[in-house]
C-alpha cells in the first residue's frame, strides 16, 4: 500500500504549523525534542501545546530562545551545524538543500552573492528547528508521496528584518512559482517563506484530495486566531500503488 500525505493549506502553511501537524499525526508530543537531539544546538526550548483555532484543536509548536545569544547566520554557518550533527543522511541532505535554496532566493531578491547572505529570521534558531525538524519528523512518518492543496498566501503586509513588506513576502512569492495560490480571509501573512520552501521541496503535485483510504488526520495550529481556522490540516491516506 502507498502511504500518501495530503496537506490542506486552506489557511496557509508555516514551518511551525507543519511541525504541529506532523506531531499530531505521530501522536507523540515529545517527537520533536527526540528528533533534534542530534542537532547539538544550545540555549533554546521547544514548547508543544494544544490550542483551538475557530473550534479546531491543533498542535502548536513554538521555539523559545534568548534573542541576544543568537545572531544572523550565513549559509556556511548553518551547513557546519547540520554536518556536525548526528542526524540521518536523509535529513542532513534535505536540510542543506533547503537552506541553499533559501540563500539563492534571498540573493536573487536582494541582488547579492550567495556567500554574502545572512538569513536573519530564516537563519534564526527557530527556522533551523523548523526545517531540520520537518524532515526528521517526515522521515519518521514514512510516507511515499506528498500532495498539497492550492495554497492560501494571505494578503496585506508583514513586518520583518527588512521592514514592511507586501504579502506574499518576496521570498515566499519566489518560492511558490508554478504553485497554485489564492488569498482568503482578513489581511495577514498566512504562508511564510519556510512553509513555502517545505511545500516546494515536498509536494509532488497540487490539487484535490487523492483517492485513498483515510487513516489519520493531524492539525498544526498557527500562532494567531483569524476569521478562518488558522490550522494546517494533514491527512494520511493509504492507496494502491499504481502499476508501472
Amino acid at each position: 500500500m502507498e502511504r500518501i500525505l495530503y496537506l490542506n493549506c486552506f489557511s496557509g502553511i508555516s514551518g511551525d504549523m507543519f511541525l504541529g501537524a506532523m506531531i499530531d499525526l505521530l501522536g507523540d508530543d515529545g517527537a520533536l525534542d527526540a528528533a533534534l537531539k542530534g542537532l547539538r544546538l544550545e540555549n533554546y526550548e521547544i514548547a508543544v501545546s494544544r490550542e483551538r483555532r475557530r473550534g479546531i484543536t491543533g498542535v502548536r509548536v513554538s521555539v523559545k530562545f534568548d534573542s541576544e545569544s543568537h545572531h544572523g547566520r550565513n549559509l556556511d554557518d548553518i551547513v557546519k551545524i547540520i554536518e556536525g550533527s548526528s542526524l540521518s543522511d536523509f535529513v542532513k541532505s534535505k536540510a542543506q538543500e533547503a537552506f541553499t535554496r533559501l540563500a539563492e532566493v534571498e540573493g536573487k531578491i536582494h541582488g547579492v552573492p550567495l556567500e554574502s547572505i545572512h538569513f536573519h529570521e530564516v537563519g534564526g534558531i527557530d527556522s533551523i528547528v523548523d526545517i531540520v525538524g520537518a524532515f526528521t519528523l517526515l522521515e519518521r512518518l514514512e510516507v511515499d508521496r506528498i500532495v498539497s492543496s492550492p495554497v492560501n498566501v494571505g494578503s496585506g503586509f508583514v513586518n520583518c528584518a527588512h521592514g514592511l513588506l507586501p504579502v506574499p513576502a518576496p521570498a515566499t512569492a519566489e518560492l511558490l512559482k508554478d504553485v497554485p495560490v489564492f488569498s482568503l480571509g482578513e489581511p495577514m501573512e498566512r504562508t511564510t517563506p519556510t512553509g513555502a520552501l517545505l511545500l516546494k521541496m515536498l509536494a509532488s503535485a497540487f490539487g484535490p484530495l487523492p483517492l485513498g483510504v483515510l487513516k489519520k488526520v493531524g492539525y498544526g495550529a498557527g500562532e494567531r486566531e483569524s476569521s478562518l481556522p488558522n490550522v494546517l490540516q494533514a491527512i494520511l491516506l493509504e492507496g494502491e500503488v499504481p502499476l508501472q
